[in-house]
Order: C-alpha cells, then structure tokens, then sequence
C-alpha cells in the first residue's frame, strides 16, 4: 500500500467509522464554544459533513450568526490514533439538500431531528498533519487537520 492509499483510507475511516464529534463555535462576545455532537455522517459525494444541530441550542444559535467553526472527530482505540480537525463553515439546510443528508444520517443507523447543518471537509494541510507512530506501543498514529478556504471571512448574520 502506497502512503497515499495509507493516508486515504486513514482519513476515510476516521470520517466513516466515527459517529461523535465535537463543534467549536463562536459566542456572540467572541469566546469559544465547544460541544460533542453525535450523529453526523461524512457526505463523500459533496465533501462535506452533515449533522444533527437542533435549532434553539447554544451552538446553533452561533452558527447562525457566525458560521465558522472548527470540528474534532476522534477514533481511538487500543492499537489506533486517529482524529481529523477540520476549520470550516456550517450552514442549517433545506430542501433536497435536507433530504439527502437525512437520509445518510439515517443510513448510518442514527438518530435525525428536523434540523440538519453541513460542513464542508475543505483540502488537507499537509504541513500540519501527521502519520506515523505514537511513541506509546508504537502504535500507528494519524493525525489529519483539513482547512475550507471559505472559513476565515464566511459570517452570516441573521
């Protein structure tokens, strides 16, 4: 296996095989929010990934004024590290855009209410992120931080 198909299949697994993750957002007097979030599932298709935000909680309401944000997936296990941080942008969804991503959260066997926000994945900075091996055990360790180019200057304000 070559190391991209390595790093590849690494970061697909994180994205595929986790169902936590936790979403830093913005408070209205500019300190940080962070909150663990379940159900969300990795659009491969749009690059993005979607997720359940219920609208009238902390982080929603963030979002809404200020769409940037910052997503941690962890998986980890005895033998493996592996996490990716994605700096971002998420946007509440409608329409067939809802639909869809519905149907990928529910797919994942997991639950949906009737609000759902997307992400999108952004390119990999590769002089931040990291494969190799921990220096516990010399367990395989991957570390993958992605950026969206649109997450510095992307604020809604409703």
């Amino acid at each position: 296996m070559t190391d991209d198909q390595i790093f590849s299949k690494n970061l697909l697994d994180v994205l595929n095989d986790t169902k936590f993750m936790t979403l830093a957002t913005v408070c209205a007097d500019g300190s940080p929010r962070a909150t663990p979030l379940g159900w969300f599932a990795f659009d491969a298709g749009e690059r993005r990934l979607v997720f359940d935000n219920r609208l009238g909680t902390v982080h929603a309401e963030n979002l809404a004024r200020d769409s940037r944000c910052f997503i941690t997936i962890v998986n980890y296990d005895q033998d493996h590290s592996r996490s990716v941080n994605i700096k971002t942008v998420a946007h509440k969804l409608v329409g067939s855009e809802y639909d869809a991503a519905k149907k990928l959260i529910l797919d994942r066997g997991l639950n949906v209410s009737d609000d759902i926000f997307a992400a999108p994945i952004g390119e990999v900075d590769m002089e931040k992120t990291q494969v190799g091996f921990s220096y516990r055990k010399g367990n395989p360790r991957f570390y993958c931080y992605m950026i969206y180019e649109g997450a510095e200057n992307d604020r809604i304000l409703y």
